[in-house]
């Protein structure tokens, strides 16, 4: 069954999970992301090297149930922002859907957001990440913290959080590796 959703409805449904995530998360932000320990200075969440057996977004999204821990490969981006230096949240498009914006020399200045790209199928290919702490609470802090950009390929390993429909998929990740850094 097809389902005629207007774009603007999926892309508020998106919004607002992604606020909610933001804003209304219970658990305190977690203060110390680094391990000593490692000796890197790096936050605890991003992994040296990529976890096996990565999906796409798009099988993500036709199979993923809430609970289910999940290893996710796609692209940061999606808008003009898709992560700040105050939240632990950011927005990762697959790998998968071609960015018309970094196919064309000079085409456009924030060439992470798709701008180019039909806005259904933004919303069909991308997910909303959170990055947690081991026991599931918030970072405090943004993800460029672990030296995550725009445009920045990476696995994620984390559960999948409530899906309120099957066009939102919220993972909260505890590890983010970097594809080539």
């Amino acid at each position: 069954m097809t389902r005629n959703v207007p774009i603007t409805f999926s892309a508020a449904l998106a919004t607002a999970t992604l606020l909610t995530l933001a804003a209304c998360d219970n658990s305190a932000p977690t203060t110390d992301t680094t391990d000593p320990s490692a000796g890197t200075g790096q936050p605890t969440w991003v992994l040296a090297a990529a976890p096996a057996d990565a999906i796409s977004i798009t099988d993500a999204k036709a199979n993923a149930a809430e609970g289910d821990t999940i290893v996710l490969r796609g692209i940061i981006g999606g808008e003009v922002k898709p992560m700040s230096a105050d939240s632990p949240v950011l927005r990762v498009v697959d790998s998968g859907l071609f960015n018309r914006c970094t196919a064309e020399a000079d085409h456009c200045s924030t060439p992470w957001d798709y701008c180019c790209a039909d806005p259904a199928d933004l919303v069909a290919n991308s997910a909303t990440i959170q990055i947690v702490d081991a026991d599931g609470n918030a970072i405090s802090g943004g993800p460029s913290v672990g030296g995550l950009e725009p445009l920045d390929e990476i696995v994620v390993v984390g559960t999948v959080a409530p899906r309120p429909s099957s066009d939102v998929l919220i993972v909260k990740a505890n590890g983010v590796h970097r594809i080539g850094g």
